[in-house]
């Protein structure tokens, strides 16, 4: 300070003798200073929506990043000079900047890198509401099974859905379009009665099967034919219509289940619901002959698929038991009724194939939209007899239609009930590896969309070695099965080994 001081001191008395004599030079020191180097100013946006980049840019063969705003500087060469602009999901920009703009800054368009694709399942069949992550990024494949990622980098992108394998592809960051395989999961389940599941010593006996045998899965009743709900659930109607009888702990069977590795199935009957029906007879099947609730020849009610007030509770059972951990929901009884006065029925809306196939696959739909966002998968049991005929056989059950709003279709292919001269044979069941490969191969081209089929198979009046034979045939076609037992009765005999 003092020094400053001084030479102001000395400014002031120059000029003050200046003044009084002769002109003198003030010389160099009086001279204005430098101007500064001119500074070039860069912006980075992005091409897709005009929002900054944080970037990092190259320029004079100095790099340098920008702040969150997508802007920095730097000192302008006075002369050509290139940038170039690296940005995390973008692509590199280069250019030659001639002169400085008018404006001092400048504008780096970035675009986006963009990868389109498909994911398929076997045979190619497009597979839609597919997660699909790269590198932080997420997408859900629309109906034809396509995704666009934008803003990623090369990596691997990852794919996911219900009741299949978890896919993935390694992708170099060039190419602009990939399809994503994926494979379904191969299930071999045992179908477990509601209240063997309930009995501890059972149900340890059960899991100590699984785990002495190549058994992957259970299906456990939340609801049976009987209109039973096996649990204690939150769903209010279920208490109301008295339809709960709470053999097991939900939670406790799912932890059991999760801690085996099993894959978790639970099995909803859909419309033929006795209590139900007659608690509320507005929304159930009548009979045209007696203006009261229709009855099939077990004495047993049925709601009206056709009234939509009766998808509720069925539904709603799904949600929370998807919600409480199982893996898959599988309807039963997913149809209109088959056994029974079925000429007396009366339904809110005309009895035609057209309204049965419809009502049936909009129930899916429904089912479908509500389930699949949660994580579960959406399974249908459906006659055997779908796979080969032309026709709805008077259930609204039609492979073509439901497989577009179902992960799995399971067919019921029990050969016991082929009547004698089906396929040539005075006793199918005497044939279980012929009656179960020709319904899979003939059912196969009705699946118009992304469905797998996953067959029940029979124990009862057939030989081990037939059970075992079956299951090849399904494997051998990459398909999983189920085995239905209504007593919950297993042995190792017919279950294939540890692998």
């Amino acid at each position: 300070m003092k020094m400053r001081r001084a030479a102001s001191g000395l400014m002031i008395l120059a000029i003050g003798v200046a003044a009084c004599g002769a002109p003198v030079s003030l010389g160099d020191a009086a001279r204005p200073p430098e101007p500064p180097p001119p500074v070039i100013g860069f912006m980075t946006l992005a091409a897709d929506d005009g929002s900054a980049v944080e970037a990092e840019i190259t320029f004079e063969a100095v790099t340098f990043p920008t702040d969150s705003d997508g802007i920095a500087e730097a000192i302008w060469p006075e002369q050509p000079a290139e940038v170039v602009v690296s940005a995390t999901g973008f692509l590199d920009y280069t250019a030659t900047i001639n002169e400085l703009p008018e404006t001092g800054v400048f504008e780096a368009v970035l675009q986006p890198r963009r990868l389109s694709g498909t994911v398929v399942g076997p045979n190619g069949v497009p597979l839609p509401r597919t997660t699909v992550v790269q590198g932080g990024v997420e997408v859900i494949t629309d109906d034809n099974g396509g995704f666009l990622l934008t803003r990623v980098e090369p990596g691997v992108i990852e794919t996911e859905r219900p009741a299949w394998e978890p896919g993935s592809l390694a992708w170099d960051g060039i190419a602009t379009e990939v399809t994503v395989e994926m494979e379904p999961k191969l299930i071999r389940a045992l179908r477990v009665q509601g209240a063997k599941a309930g009995n501890p010593s059972q149900w340890r006996d059960l899991l100590d099967l699984a785990e002495q045998s190549g058994v992957n899965a259970f299906v456990l009743d939340t609801k049976n034919e009987g209109g039973t709900v096996f649990y204690d659930t939150d769903v209010r109607l279920a208490h109301e219509i008295s339809a709960v009888q709470a053999f097991y702990d939900v939670d406790q069977v799912i932890a059991d289940m999760d801690a085996a590795g099993l894959y978790k199935i639970t099995r909803i009957v859909t419309f033929q619901d006795d209590p139900l029906a007659r608690a509320r007879p507005e929304i159930a099947a009548l009979d045209s002959e007696t203006g009261e609730t229709w009855r099939n020849y077990k004495g047993l009610r049925w709601l009206d698929p056709t009234d939509r007030e009766s998808w509720e509770y069925p539904l709603a059972l799904a949600e929370e038991a998807c919600r409480r951990g199982f893996d898959e929901i599988q309807f039963d009884y997913i149809r209109f009724p088959s056994d029974g006065p079925i000429r007396t029925l009366v339904f809110d809306e005309p009895y035609t194939q057209e309204v049965r196939e419809a009502t049936i696959a909009a129930f899916m739909e429904a089912a479908y939209d509500l389930l699949n966002p949660m994580g579960c998968a959406v399974a249908a049991d459906i006659f055997a007899i779908t796979l080969e005929s032309s026709n709805d056989e008077g259930i609204g059950q039609r492979p073509q239609k439901m497989s577009y709003f179902a992960d799995v279709l399971s067919p019921m292919i029990y050969t016991y009930t082929y009547g004698p001269g089906w396929k040539g044979f005075d006793n199918p069941n005497d044939h279980p590896v012929e009656i179960v490969s020709t319904a899979l191969d003939n059912g196969a081209p009705k699946l118009e969309g992304h469905s797998i089929y996953r067959p029940w198979i029979q124990t009862w009046q057939l030989e081990a070695e037939e059970i075992l034979a079956v299951q090849g045939v399904a494997e051998d076609r990459d398909l999983g099965w189920m085995i239905w037992s209504a007593n919950t009765l297993y042995s190792m005999n017919f279950l294939p080994p540890l692998e």
